[in-house]
């Protein structure tokens, strides 16, 4: 694990000094983990970003299709140089090879490549994985090092892999799957601590044998934890898993598997950092006009859904107290709770907060509501790295799992206010019924900044372009879709929506709502 001061400094986010020795960016990469089977299969999307954000005219792409055992199946080149959407399906690739098999697993690996440096080693890309019924969505997780110098910063801590959700009845099944580095490994081994959803423990290790070089793994936890389903009750739970994987960014394709109606849920994991308690692993509160941290989340609260947020035993030990407030679309505070939940981390509990019960429905059930999540912590020991899980779902459909989306908590950095504005960017799917939820909310305690956004909309199918321009005033969000802007007769089958800001605070999250009552997302690149 590098720290999050090292990133901070190497990828220059707030206007953090840059390390002279740093060597540029010049390939950047991604490995997925992609299945091929009767009832799904897999894509990989992204858009044409560096010509947008780091004026590079040109960028090659690689594309080598791996089969599980990892040998090389396909091996295709690709120039991007329009700021358009492009897709890599998996269907097309197997096509192109003959491929006559009824199922595949295996990997696909992304290899970009400049002359200019792209500053991050690892490009915005959308795994998804779907049918005509649901799609789930993850962005860029895995990957391969660059070189040695590149494994020995990412390594320099050693922690385990955790932040997900996990089920396991007669109907839904928890997995794990990662593709393995060029380094051969022995006899893969993964300690594990599960954690139901009464803060109940259980612990054990299991033993996967012989990796490969580029092995693509899949694991199911009942096949090798026992008795998982009767621990977790039948009810999600969570789990760490500390593992001896080497020689690759062990960020894992995790997440859950329905049978009755046939759809799977994924996230990436993160970093178990309940052990780490070094200077580096805590943020220093400099200045007290910020909030130790804080986030902005949409409420889903209509058409029978739900919005739950998820708070896993991972933290770097301390003491919080949340606060959250609850604004309408316009900014309004409606709702205030000051001290809505106390947390001792060395209790390690598991925690899930139903934010539909925050609100009172028969005065907010038609509006479109936000949640400020705002985290105080005690005698300065405000942990750098804060993840939460943020589940969207409909209580009311076949498909019983919920989105699963791994986000941060914003840290109290002054250094935010140098920043001129934001950049980011989200795909857009032209049958998912895709809704974008843009929120402007600040660490800062006294914020008024409204925010200007330039939306810009591209698609696959060529290099034609329109933009609209929106406001949003202090602590609002604005949600749009496919019926907006006349975006149905632009987008014919997926595209991409960037989102500029002359204010460095705006964030936001897009979601699938799938007219099966399936639902998919993710954050914003």
């Amino acid at each position: 694990m590098k720290s999050y001061y090292q990133h901070l400094s190497s990828t220059r986010e707030f206007g953090e000094k840059e390390n002279i020795l740093k060597k540029p960016i010049l390939r950047s990469s991604a490995i997925f983990p992609v299945i091929h089977n009767e009832f799904y299969s897999s894509a990989i999307h992204f858009l044409g970003y560096w010509l947008l954000k780091r004026n590079i005219p040109e960028v090659s792409l690689v594309i080598t299709l791996r089969n599980s055992d990892g040998n090389t199946l396909s091996r295709q080149t690709q120039i991007i140089n329009s700021a358009k959407a492009f897709s890599i399906n998996l269907d097309k690739i197997l096509s192109s090879i003959d491929y006559r098999e009824n199922s595949f697993v295996g990997s696909i690996e992304t290899e970009f490549h400049t002359t200019r440096d792209m500053v991050f080693p690892y490009p915005a890309l959308v795994l998804e994985y779907q049918n005509e019924q649901f799609n789930t969505c993850v962005h860029t997780l895995g990957r391969i090092y660059n070189d040695l110098e590149d494994l020995k910063e990412n390594d320099d801590t050693h922690v385990p892999e955790t932040g997900f959700d996990i089920h396991e009845t007669d109907d839904l099944k928890s997995f794990l799957s990662f593709v393995n580095g060029p380094l051969e490994n022995k006899d893969g081994k993964i300690e594990y601590t599960l954690t139901n959803s009464h803060s109940e423990k259980s612990s054990g290790t299991f033993h996967i044998g012989k990796i490969n070089p580029f092995e693509t793994k899949l694991l199911y936890f009942n096949e090798h934890i026992t008795n998982l389903a009767e621990f977790l009750k039948n009810d999600s739970g969570s789990i760490s898993l500390k593992h001896n994987f080497e020689g690759f960014y062990p960020r894992l394709l995790v997440g859950n598997i329905q049978k009755s109606s046939p759809s799977v849920s994924f996230t990436h994991s993160y970093y178990d950092c309940t052990s780490c308690v070094t200077e580096s692993d805590y943020w220093s509160r400099t200045d007290e006009n910020h909030f130790d941290s804080s986030i902005y989340i949409p409420i889903f609260n209509k058409n029978n859904h739900f919005t739950n947020l998820i708070i896993y035993p991972n933290m770097s030990p301390s003491n919080v107290t949340l606060k959250i407030d609850i604004h309408d679309k316009n900014g309004k505070k409606i709702i205030e709770n000051s001290n809505f939940l106390k947390i001792d981390s060395s209790q390690k509990k598991l925690t899930k907060i139903n934010l539909n019960e925050i609100i009172t429905l028969d005065t907010y059930g038609n509006e479109n509501l936000s949640a400020h999540i705002i985290a105080n912590f005690e005698n300065n020991k405000i942990p750098s790295r804060i993840k939460f899980g943020l589940n969207v779902g409909n209580f009311e459909s076949n498909f019983k799992l919920p989105c699963n989306i791994c986000f941060n908590m914003q840290m109290g950095n002054p250094l935010i206010e140098n920043k001129s504005g934001s950049f980011h960017w989200a795909p857009m799917f032209s049958e998912r019924n895709t809704v974008l939820a843009l929120g402007n909310f600040s660490t800062l305690k006294n914020y008024e900044k409204t925010a200007n956004l330039e939306l810009n909309f591209y698609r696959i199918e060529d290099s034609t372009t329109f933009s609209k321009k929106i406001s949003l005033v202090p602590n609002s969000e604005k949600r749009f879709t496919i019926d907006d802007f006349e975006l149905k007769n632009f987008l014919e089958t997926e595209g991409w929506v960037t989102i500029k800001a002359d204010n460095p605070y705006v964030h936001g999250y897009y979601f699938n709502l799938n007219s099966s009552g399936s639902i998919s997302g993710d954050h914003l690149f």
